[in-house]
């Protein structure tokens, strides 16, 4: 019987939750879902922060936290082509077991442009990826008749492994077409994004009882644009994600709208761009997500709630992150305040 509930506790936390981690704001999580995004920006420098708690009102809340940062290099050496590099890092918890996963990778790409327009993108990533869980879980046999008694013992003692590692290894690549605005006042920026990734090629092991279970590779693809209305100081962001992960998949796609608060100063740069955006996504079969973004100074404050809406009371999330984007400094001033989706 003790055996059986040790199963039903790892399939339903390693099967169930654990399939990865996802966040709603999705199109600021740059490489951790795709090593190709790794050094697609358009700034010198961009650093995110990331917090996610779901399911408090069930029982013991399920929390997420990650930073990311990435940079290109050699990037006056050459025309054509330029690198990325980058360093992701996740933490999360679930639920009363404390069932979690630490993982931290560098990430290398490698940028080509196209022509003008078209740049390509192929991206790899590798580091470590380390799982735990409480061990000192509480069981039937150490109730008393009264409530639960911690001198009792389970005779549970060296069931569980907690602190499994393995090494663990993703690839993906990005295909991105941009145009610029053609004049101060057109606001007709245009550009679109696409991408797809490979996650856990090693299909590493994780073993916290005599059992060990191979992870599932995931596949995501992803894409979003951003639709610059000429002669206004607004913009439609649209974008979706779809994740495949063995039985469990997830699709999730909405849009932003953009409204332009402040124009940056073009000539002295001495004022920088401002906006704020609200935007309305849907995670499918699951839970609808308003979004608030605000931009200003360069930092991108991101709030967002899902609503569940899959029957699962007490299910809905909140996800707060903050990005910060470096311009390119040789351009700054010109018309040229870095977009931050």
């Amino acid at each position: 019987m003790k055996k059986l509930i040790v199963i039903c506790l790892l399939v339903q936390g390693l099967f169930g939750y654990a399939q990865d981690i996802h966040f709603s704001q999705f199109m600021n999580s740059s490489f951790l879902y795709n090593p190709g995004q790794t050094g697609m920006i358009n700034g010198d420098h961009r650093a995110l922060l990331s917090y996610r708690t779901q399911w408090g009102a069930i029982a013991a809340p399920y929390e997420t936290y990650s930073f990311a940062y990435d940079t290109k290099i050699f990037n006056n050496n050459s025309k054509k082509a330029k690198m990325g590099i980058g360093l992701g890092v996740y933490k999360d918890v679930a639920g009363d077991t404390e069932l979690g996963t630490t993982s931290i990778t560098l990430s290398t790409s490698a940028i080509i442009k196209l022509d003008n327009l078209n740049k390509l993108s192929l991206g790899l990533q590798g580091g470590i990826m380390q799982n735990s869980i409480n061990s000192n879980m509480q069981w039937g046999n150490q109730y008393d008749g009264n409530g639960y008694n911690a001198l009792i013992n389970s005779g549970e003692d060296g069931t569980l492994n907690s602190n499994p590692t393995a090494g663990d290894f993703n690839a993906g690549i990005v295909w991105n077409y941009g145009t610029s605005e053609s004049t101060i006042t057109s606001n007709d920026l245009f550009s679109m994004q696409a991408g797809l990734s490979v996650s856990h090629l090693s299909r590493q092991k994780i073993q916290f009882t005599n059992y060990k279970e191979s992870i599932y590779n995931r596949v995501t693809l992803h894409g979003k644009s951003f639709i610059g209305i000429k002669s206004t100081n607004l913009s439609v962001i649209p974008g979706f994600m779809f994740q495949k992960q063995g039985p469990s998949s997830e699709l999730i796609f909405g849009t932003y709208f953009r409204s332009m608060l402040k124009a940056e100063s073009r000539y002295t740069g001495m004022f920088k761009e401002s906006a704020l955006s609200l935007g309305i996504f849907y995670r499918a079969g699951d839970a609808l997500v308003p979004k608030l973004g605000l931009e200003i100074m360069n930092f991108n404050l991101g709030v967002s709630y899902d609503l569940t809406s899959s029957g699962l009371n007490g299910g809905n999330a909140l996800e707060i992150s903050l990005q910060y984007l470096v311009p390119v400094e040789d351009r700054y001033g010109k018309g040229t305040a870095p977009k931050m989706y």
